[in-house]
């Protein structure tokens, strides 16, 4: 399996991103299942994801 880092922002969403691509992907260049080997908490940055959370600190309210 693949490894993967955990990535937690303020604005309550996640991401994973990869650690380390294991042999299967390698040659085949199929993901497999991820495994989280990791954790990183970035409690001062928001995602990139277009709409914000007005519940936080700074957040804007989405419109739609």
């Amino acid at each position: 399996m693949c490894d993967y880092t955990q990535v937690e922002y303020r604005c309550g969403h996640r991401r994973y991103t990869v650690r380390a691509w294991c042999t299967n992907y390698e040659t085949t260049h199929r993901r497999c299942p991820p495994s989280v080997v990791a954790v990183e908490y970035r409690l001062d940055e928001r995602c990139d994801q277009e709409h914000s959370n007005p519940n936080i600190e700074g957040g804007k309210p989405s419109s739609g």
